[in-house]
């Protein structure tokens, strides 16, 4: 039946007969408006069509088609005018709205949509005057009061948001939002006795929502009000026996007040479940981790380690919090104990090795590398750390052995580069250095560090100066606030004769990196050349002073200047 009228309508379009006379039809709740005439309904049946397979833009086309047919349909235009919010034409969706608002200034659908893209513009006080007078025309419309009463929100005008809610609770009484939202508001102002009642109320008009528990645990911890903090997290629990943060919740709030067999229960049966559920550690991440609860972190991890010991993903995470809590051994202890094949076992190797590196242990930390590399010798990260310790320890040909390795997997690695040019640069080899460096800014051509390590290593030869000048000023347009590339740059002219630059440059760097001895000793030389020997003997004992194991050359510099 649907299809045969359609096509007698196409057929009417074809053929040019005269469409039929407009009627009225209720297309909008309780509001009536117009029908488009039997040409423009084609279009319009078309363009709803398109829109339903995403194709927008043929939508409009045929929407702007229709209105041709029937140039003074209200209803017409406002559907054009969405279908343009949907491409985000806010401006062309906002030109038909007031189109429509100047033939009719009271027309609800209309003020909400200008409402809606003033919003999205950001001219928050022009969308809730369009708000308000839509609320004057359609005072039951829930939508409409959630619009305002959350931009009131956002704007942390609590009281006409209390306003809004309250009067939405009023005109839709049996609205389980309008109550939790005017709760939420009330309890923000710190009115708890009626933001409580108000959030009951939410509760009995709808009793299987979460957030109006919420809000009144929050109300009840305030309080402290022991009780009912127990009851609302088991109510929560029973609505949703996978929310975590709330059995978590509760059994801290058991472990706070002595139970420690029921909050041990409630960990032990989250450890049991941990492996068929893959939200309760990023629950324990958010929870505990990132905001920095390492004690709690601790206490419920350890409880729930005592139901699965060998699960690999507690202990990162305890080893994580253990790490927090600036306890290294037992942290060490945990991530140890993260095997191959968990999801964290290459964090858990990175992190065990670096807390032993800043123990001191250096040769422990290889030993973790070393071990991890017989479980996955294609991870090109742990030759990289390899390479740094041996680097550290000055075993270099160690260090060059390893990041070879890691190369020989991954020959497209800037890293791995840019420690093997540090290396052979540590090891005398300045043109194997340079070459490295220029293997890393082939595959990585803005990187800062390279950039100004080969820079610097052209000054320090004295040669390519021009080069080397346009490297390190490459460096600094990425990295504008690094003190050694200023350093950098300074010695370049330091290597020309323009003292005057260098100091400049090298007066920036020690402002920027005021500890560095080697920034320190360049300024002292520029002093030298510049003969102003006070200065310069000034910035060496500086310099010298912040060296762990002297310098001979830089000593003999401090004599000559004294005289001795």
């Amino acid at each position: 039946m649907f299809k045969f009228a359609l096509f007698l309508v196409v057929g009417m379009v074809i053929a040019g007969c005269r469409a039929p006379t407009p009627t009225t039809r209720s297309l909008e709740g309780s509001i009536a408006i117009e029908s488009p005439s039997a040409p423009a309904y084609y279009y319009f049946t078309a363009a709803q069509l398109k829109l339903k397979k995403g194709d927008v833009n043929e939508a409009v086309w045929l929407i702007e088609q229709a209105i041709r047919f029937d140039s003074g349909s209200i209803f017409l235009q406002l559907e054009l005018a969405n279908l343009l919010l949907i491409k985000k034409d806010e401006t062309a969706a906002m030109h038909l709205v007031q189109k429509v608002l100047s033939v009719e200034p009271l027309n609800l659908k209309a003020l909400t949509m200008a409402g809606q893209i003033y919003q999205q513009q950001g001219k928050i006080d022009a969308a809730l005057a369009a708000y308000s007078k839509a609320l004057d025309l359609g005072p039951t419309d829930q939508n409409i009061y959630m619009m305002v009463g959350r931009l009131y929100w956002n704007k942390n005008d609590l009281d006409n948001a209390e306003r809004v809610f309250r009067k939405m609770s009023l005109n839709v009484p049996d609205s389980y939002a309008a109550y939790y939202f005017y709760g939420k508001v009330l309890s923000a102002q710190g009115k708890s006795d009626a933001a409580e009642e108000a959030l009951l109320k939410s509760l009995v008009l709808e009793p299987s929502i979460e957030e109006p528990l919420v809000e009144l645990l929050a109300i009840y911890q305030r309080r402290n009000q022991t009780e009912k903090i127990t009851s609302t997290y088991q109510a929560i629990i029973r609505l949703n026996s996978q929310n975590h943060q709330a059995v978590l919740g509760l059994a801290q709030h058991y472990h706070q007040l002595g139970e420690e067999a029921r909050a041990l229960e409630l960990l032990r049966g989250l450890a049991e479940n941990i492996d068929g559920d893959e939200r309760i550690i990023p629950t324990l991440f958010e929870l505990y981790l990132e905001k920095k609860r390492f004690p709690d972190a601790i206490w419920a991890l350890e409880g729930m380690l005592t139901a699965a010991p060998r699960n690999s993903d507690l202990h990162y995470m305890a080893g994580m919090a253990y790490d927090g809590a600036q306890e290294t051994d037992t942290a060490l202890t945990h991530l140890l104990q993260v095997l191959p094949g968990s999801r964290f076992y290459d964090n858990a190797v990175v992190h065990s090795a670096l807390l032993y590196h800043d123990k001191g242990e250096i040769d422990r930390a290889i030993e973790v590398v070393q071990a991890a590399l017989g479980h996955a010798p294609d991870q090109v990260d742990y030759y990289l750390y390899l390479g740094s310790f041996y680097e550290e320890l000055e075993r270099f040909e160690e260090a060059l052995s390893a990041l070879q390795e890691g190369m020989h997997r991954d020959d497209k690695n800037a890293r791995l580069y840019f420690r093997l040019g540090v290396v052979l640069d540590k090891m005398g080899r300045k043109q194997e250095s340079i070459d490295a460096m220029k293997q890393v800014l082939a595959l990585t051509p803005d990187d800062a560090e390279a950039l100004n390590y080969l820079g610097y290593t052209y000054a320090d030869l004295g040669i390519n100066l021009d080069e080397a000048e346009s490297l390190i000023q490459s460096a600094l347009a990425l990295k504008p606030g690094d003190g050694y590339i200023a350093d950098s740059l300074g010695w370049v002219y330091f290597k020309r004769g323009n003292y005057l630059q260098a100091l400049k440059w090298l007066n920036k760097a020690v402002q920027l990196v005021p500890d560095d001895p080697t920034i320190l000793e360049h300024l002292g030389d520029v002093y030298n050349m510049m003969e102003q020997g006070d200065k310069a003997l000034e910035y060496y004992r500086q310099s010298l002073d912040k060296r762990d194991n002297g310098n001979t050359a830089l000593e003999e510099k401090i004599r000559l200047l004294n005289g001795t």
